[in-house]
């Protein structure tokens, strides 16, 4: 009975033994996935931060480009009604101008 019980502890121990070797290669395991894990994403973070700063710079350059091509429309549109009451200014008075001498010769 007494070699029984003996056998039992030793068995015992042996499988405690295991278990904490399994314990350790899983507490390493998990250690060396953590830290692949925060390279990866590090590396993931840093490459797409380049590329977020990137894509917000060309929308940035084209949204100026956008405001400074309507700011010329707006320009140029003053400027053609400015020349269209010049031009319809000018037709006006060359009317009167013509019915004036028309008037004169009669």
């Amino acid at each position: 009975n007494d070699t029984a019980l003996k056998d039992e502890i030793s068995r015992l121990e042996e499988a405690l033994v295991k278990k904490e070797a399994e314990k350790t290669k899983i507490g390493t395991d998990k250690e060396k996935l953590e830290a692949y894990t925060k390279r990866t994403l590090a590396k993931f973070q840093e490459k797409y931060l380049v590329a977020l700063q990137e894509c917000k710079a060309k929308l940035k350059e084209k949204q100026d480009k956008i405001e400074a091509l309507e700011s010329r429309s707006a320009s140029e549109k003053t400027a053609q009604k400015r020349e269209e009451r010049l031009l319809s200014s000018t037709i006006y008075e060359l009317g009167l101008t013509i019915m004036q001498n028309r008037l004169k010769e009669r």
